[in-house]
């Protein structure tokens, strides 16, 4: 069931990249899949042929995604987290490859047809940018509070809570400054480098305020007591559905204004950056002094590769895709390892891999033998595969406990320790839980 679930979570995800790829193929600001071209290159045949392929190059490359994603579901394997790490992997780079083709074909095409510009023109910031309406602080202050809520009556995870609430005032910080005040300049044009100006910063706005509430009232649904946890998972999605809906629709309403509003557009010049931007992905510009870059079109920013800090963090980003497998890995073999579960003279100690505990024999006030695992029985924080539990948990019984278990093999010990806290620990033989039990109890 968690294999179906997790795949079921991420499947129709191609669909949305493939609908934005595509969306990379009709000219926003005179630029198609990465390459600025004149007013007049929008009816040329040979550029017509070019981003025809690349749509049917795309199409068919989230098709074989998807089919992967599919076979993953029947997979029967004990690395279930690997393979679906591997198929991440994959479905971030796949929809990238027709992009990096069309993109090289149709800057050789450029050149062919004598489209690339002599000199360049100088990306400048205006003045007119700085009178744009910003967002005020406040907005931002709500989902804060509503965050902590929880920290009233939910004291285990407080840390958690407060990490929620940091990140939903982060938001304020990732609005104002994860962006670029530029012009977004097209032509000689004021009028519409303005309108784009105003419109995007706008959404870009909404987009970081959106997420500052969704987490807000994502931690509130997190804190809801076990035995209405089917409740709040379905509220957790429908959270995350809209912000994911919500989101995109903001990108795809970007991109509409900045086709509609430069679609006929003319002028005496144009913006051709395309030399500071490879393979139309990354940007790359050593006479920039700024990190962080406004997308060409959408409303995205990236990071400037001709910086020392921008070096870095795509490096770092690079490590991190390249992780993936491998820490699908780690978790997995999290799973098979043993859990010693042992009693000395004068402590229980459980292990297994990086996760132990350790309860005084004097501490303990109760002991109970299980043969299934409390009814609804929810992760707070922790681990939760198909073979291991450990963490924060919370059930219908027990409002909180900390687990170290194997669920697929019973029995299981609870713990109630002379504080109140709760326990449940078991061993991967069930002989080695029944012998601890009982040195337990004599």
């Amino acid at each position: 069931m968690t294999k179906l679930i997790l795949w079921l979570t991420v499947i129709w995800v191609p669909l949305l990249i493939c609908w934005q790829q595509l969306n990379e193929a009709k000219f926003k600001k005179n630029i198609t899949v990465g390459v600025t071209l004149p007013p007049e290159a929008q009816s040329d045949e040979g550029v017509k042929t070019i981003l025809s392929e690349y749509r049917r190059n795309t199409i068919i490359a989230t098709a074989a995604v998807m089919a992967l994603a599919v076979a993953g579901i029947f997979i029967d394997t004990p690395y279930v987290t690997t393979v679906f790490m591997c198929w991440t992997l994959m479905a971030i780079i796949v929809p990238i490859i027709p992009f990096v083709f069309a993109n090289l074909r149709l800057k050789d095409y450029k050149k062919e047809k004598g489209w690339v510009q002599e000199h360049q023109t100088v990306f400048v910031d205006t003045a007119s940018v700085e009178t744009t309406r910003t967002l005020s602080p406040w907005l931002f202050v709500p989902p804060v509070f509503i965050s902590l809520i929880p920290v009233i009556y939910d004291r285990d995870l407080i840390m958690m809570y407060l990490m929620v609430a940091l990140m939903c005032a982060l938001g304020w910080f990732g609005y104002r400054y994860l962006y670029r005040n530029k012009a977004e300049m097209f032509n000689e044009n004021t009028d519409i480098t303005n309108a784009l100006s105003r419109m995007r910063r706008y959404n870009w706005g909404k987009l970081w305020l959106l997420l500052s509430y969704a987490m807000s009232f994502t931690a509130l649904a997190m804190s809801v007591p076990a035995k209405y946890q089917a409740v709040a998972f379905i509220v957790m999605l429908v959270i995350m559905a809209a912000l994911v809906a919500y989101s995109f629709r903001l990108e795809m309403k970007t991109r509409r204004i900045q086709q509609k509003l430069t679609a006929d557009a003319k002028g005496e010049w144009y913006v051709d950056e395309d030399d500071h931007w490879l393979l139309g992905l990354f940007y790359s510009n050593p006479q920039d002094q700024n990190f962080i870059v406004n997308n060409r079109t959408g409303m995205n920013t990236t990071v400037n590769m001709a910086r020392p800090a921008g070096k870095v963090f795509m490096g770092i980003a690079a490590l991190m895709l390249i992780a993936l497998p491998f820490i699908g890995l780690f978790i997995d073999r999290l799973g098979s390892q043993p859990i010693e579960l042992t009693v000395n003279e004068t402590e229980l100690r459980t292990k297994s891999g990086m996760f132990h505990y350790e309860i005084a024999l004097d501490d303990i006030k109760d002991t109970e033998l299980l043969e299934k695992l409390p009814s609804s029985l929810v992760r707070k924080m922790g681990t939760g595969t198909d073979k291991l539990l450990e963490g924060r948990f919370s059930s219908e019984q027990y409002s909180a406990m900390t687990l170290l278990a194997d669920p697929t093999v019973s029995p299981y010990i609870i713990i109630e320790t002379e504080d109140g806290k709760i326990y449940m620990f078991n061993s991967r033989d069930p002989k080695i839980t029944q012998d601890v039990y009982n040195q337990l109890n004599n």
